[in-house]
């Protein structure tokens, strides 16, 4: 169960994820390397790298995401 109470909307893991992916999915390669993820979401939403990291290894656990050692992508399904 991920917490949604008592807490801002925009530190909000389930927040912070449709955020990447809506980063991601914006690009036209559709990836981006963990220092550019980091960088736009430290700027563009003022929370640590802790959130995003955070948020980054939860799309990963449902396979929103993937990581070839170089970049972060959007998995999807053709």
């Amino acid at each position: 169960m991920l917490p949604i109470k008592g807490s801002h909307p925009e530190m909000n893991v389930l927040y912070i994820g449709g955020f990447i992916l809506k980063k991601l999915h914006e690009r036209k390669k559709k990836c981006m390397t963990l220092t550019q993820l980091m960088n736009v979401g430290t700027k563009e939403l003022s929370i640590s790298v802790d959130y995003i990291i955070l948020a980054l290894d939860w799309l990963y656990i449902i396979s929103a995401v993937g990581y070839n050692s170089k970049e972060v992508f959007i998995n999807e399904i053709a």
